[in-house]
Formats: C-alpha cells, structure tokens, sequence
C-alpha cells in the first residue's frame, strides 16, 4: 500500500517544523494523515474563459473537505490567445503551457500534494495542467471553467446572423463590406457571457477530450459555463478526488492514476472523438506532448490512421454557423459522440474512466440515446443557455424543452448519417510537408478535398 506523499510534511518528529508552517495555513491535529488535495486554480480577469473561476476553487474546496481531505489552491497564469493573436503577445502563447505545467508540478511536489484537482478552460491552460498530471501521476481529476454561450442574432449587410462568435467579429473587421456601425453590433454580439469561446476551438476540443481520456465526469466539455449545472461538476469533483486518492493509497489500487487511465487505449479513443466532432487542429500538438508525458509512443502516423477510419459526425462552429457547444450539449455532449462510435465499432474497450468502473458502463450510464441514460444524464443535457450578457458562473437554470437525439440530421449524427466518411481533421505528407499537415477537413467544403493544377518548378 503506497504511503501518502504528505506523510513526508504531516507525520513524525522530524516534521514539526512544516507542520508549524501547515498550522499557519489554517490546519489542525486532526487534518494530519488525511490526503492534502492541490487545487490548480487559473482565475485570471485578463481571460473570459477564467473571470469566471475566482471563487470556483471554495467550491471544490468544500467538497474536498466534506469528503475527508484536505484542500489547498494556488493559481497559474493563463494566456487568452484570442486577445495574444495578431502581435507579439502570440510569442507567449504555447511557450505558457510549459510554464504552466512546470508551475503545477513545482508547486504539488514541493508540497507533498497527494491528489490533484485542475481547474482549467482555455487554450493552453488545459494542455498544460494535462502534461503536469501525466507527469506527476498522482491522482488527478479535471473540472474546466466550461464553454462560454453563443453570440447573439445580429443583421449585418441586411443578412441575419443568428449565431456568433469570435471569429465572427475577427473575419468582419477585415471585410472592407462590413462598416463601422454592422462591425461594432457584431463585435458587442459575439462574445456574450464568461467562458471558453462557444465553438469547437482548441479550448472547448480540449475539455472534450479530457472526457475522452477518462480524466473528467461526463459534460465537462459542453456544459456551459453560465448554466447552474456546472457547480455541481465542481462539487462532485472534489468528491470524486477524494474517493480516487482513497482507492490508490488505502487500497492500492493504481488503475485510477492518470497514466494508467490515460492509457494508450484511451489516447486512441479520444484522438477518434476528435476527428469525429471535427476538433481544432492544435489538439494534435497537445495530443501528442501529452502523449510524450505519459511516456505512450502515439505518434502522427496513429493520428492519419485514426482519421481515415472514424467518419466526421458532428460540424460546429467555426466549422458550421449552424451549431455550436450548447448544440453539442443539448445532443447528449461527449458521451453521444462516443457512444454513436461504440455503436460503430470504432472505440477500445478496455478503457475506464475515473468516474466509472468501464466504458460499457459509462456510456450506458450517460449516453442519451443509449436507452439506459440514467435521470443525472437527461437532466444534465437539458441546461439550457440564459441568453443574458454576464461574467458571472451559475448564472442561469434555463432548461431545453427538449433533447436533440436526430442522429440524422442533428448536431450529432450516426456512422450512417456521417458528414464524410473520414475525419473533421486528416494528416496531409508531401514535398509541401514532409514531415506532416494537419488539415481540418470539417471546416473545409468538399470540393476542396481533390485539386488539379499546374506545378511550379523551380
């Protein structure tokens, strides 16, 4: 039975000195020999996808010590790529989630945290946190800030747009058509509430596939950050955090570390969800750091085989106008997505997430259109967006009178209703590339796919 890491700065005469110092921070006799749960926190009011997180932290805090441990929060920084892009600040961007990284692992191994709880969002902030706990490989469970709501209808040109988002008021700002006034009712629309930005980008692709690789609870990724369902996630969190640490150090049981979670088996399953739901091209370069941390030899040659045999099922924004993350949510969130997969033959079996003793039993749990979703699952995929401009988390109990469970021609669809039969995202190899592409094909019309020209010889 593995020892707790904490022993080291809780138990024994020779530990009188950090007991004082953990003393000062608010412990008690009766706190030493319980598991000390890190909380990495990435609260920041430069980020909308983490204005929201300030207090966020409490709450998994609460639950954690309900739970019988110990909690305590640091904060790492967090870098908006959105507002970072176009200057010099992009320069900072990926070079922040080794910073990050290194940040989590400093400060739960000059601790002696035994269990940590990543409390992440946006684009480089869940990378990170995920290379940080594949490195250290104590038990870990993620809760992101989730994804912000979609932009307002707006009428630009006399067009109605009835959905927006940042890329929206990016791609009319360089559209000499679009003028002053049409720019700035767009630039005021689309980016409404507090949260990851409302379509598949790097961020939301991110947090879904932390479901995928087992190390969150199910709607993670698609549970809007405004919508009152999300505080359970982070309650039950801290719960779950606490159960896990339990299992490995009391009972020896290592299959709820993050590396034996997030097996190669699972790597492989989440690479499959994020060619079928068409994520963003930069999961590849996370994918594959994370894999490296993990020590799993998952290369870009896994990624072009995956892609050519998972269909594309889902196309959400900035893939289509026409859905985005609160879309993905109200079909049943990341769970559909895997099950229509499962059904298709196209995931690994021998995976379990923490949450849940196997796949089967996951996705029977939480799957929609399984027949066998719990009432937990059909009331989490009801939360409905508030429609109402806020920072504030928790922020609205809207309910969607209904689910979208079209598998044919809904924001989720079946193998047989696929939107192609490979891939949102393919690896492209030439002279162009030699050493590989990624091209998102969901965001790409089809007549692209095949092109005849003539060669420019130098």
């Amino acid at each position: 039975m593995p020892a707790l890491r904490s022993r080291t700065t809780t138990i024994g005469r020779e530990a009188a000195g950090a007991r004082a110092l953990w003393r000062a921070t608010g412990m008690t006799d009766d706190d030493f020999g319980k598991p000390i749960v890190a909380i990495a926190n990435s609260y920041t009011q430069f980020v909308p996808g983490h204005v929201h997180l300030k207090n966020v932290g409490e709450i998994v805090a609460e639950a954690v010590s309900k739970a019988g441990g110990v909690a305590r929060e640091f904060h790492t920084i967090a870098v908006d790529d959105g507002i970072a892009m176009g200057h010099g600040g992009m320069l900072y961007s990926l070079p922040s989630r080794e910073i990050i990284a290194d940040s989590v692992e400093y400060m739960v191994n000059a601790h002696t945290a035994d269990a940590l709880v990543c409390i992440s969002n946006c684009d480089k902030i869940t990378p990170g946190m995920l290379n940080a706990a594949l490195r250290l490989n104590i038990p870990t469970v993620f809760v992101s800030g989730g994804p912000m709501e979609a932009g307002t209808s707006v009428v630009v040109n006399g067009v109605v747009h009835p959905g927006l988002d940042l890329v929206d008021a990016i791609t009319a700002s360089a559209d000499s058509t679009v003028g002053d006034e049409d720019l700035l009712n767009v630039e005021r629309s689309a980016c409404p509430t507090c949260g990851s930005c409302s379509g598949m980008f790097t961020a939301n692709s991110m947090n879904c596939l932390t479901e995928a690789l087992g190390l969150s609870l199910p709607g993670n990724g698609s549970t809007l950050a405004t919508q009152v369902a999300r505080r359970d996630l982070f309650t039950r969190a801290g719960e779950l955090i606490v159960d896990i640490a339990t299992r490995y150090y009391r009972d020896d049981d290592e299959s709820v570390l993050p590396r034996n979670v997030a097996s190669r088996e699972a790597f492989e399953n989440a690479m499959a969800l994020d060619v079928a739901m068409g994520g963003s091209t930069n999961t590849v370069l996370h994918i594959l750091a994370a894999a490296q941390e993990a020590e799993i030899d998952f290369t870009l040659h896994d990624i072009d085989r995956i892609s050519r045999n998972v269909p594309c099922l889902a196309k959400v924004a900035p893939n289509s106008p026409k859905y985005y993350m609160e879309h993905v949510h109200r079909a049943g969130g990341i769970p559909a997505i895997l099950g229509e997969l499962n059904r298709a033959g196209l995931l690994n079996q021998n995976v379990a997430p923490i949450h849940s003793p196997s796949l089967k039993e996951y996705l029977a749990d939480w799957d929609i259109r399984s027949g066998t979703a719990t009432d937990a699952a059909i009331e989490l995929f009801h939360a409905a967006p508030g429609g109402v401009r806020t920072t504030e988390p928790f922020s609205t109990s809207n309910r969607w009178d209904s689910l979208d469970t079209d598998a044919a021609d809904g924001c989720i669809r079946d193998k047989e209703h696929a939107y192609t039969v490979e891939g949102g995202l393919c690896v492209l190899r030439g002279n162009l590339a030699p050493d590989g592409a990624i091209l998102k094909t969901a965001g790409i019309d089809e007549d692209l796919f095949h092109f005849e020209g003539p060669a420019y010889v130098v």
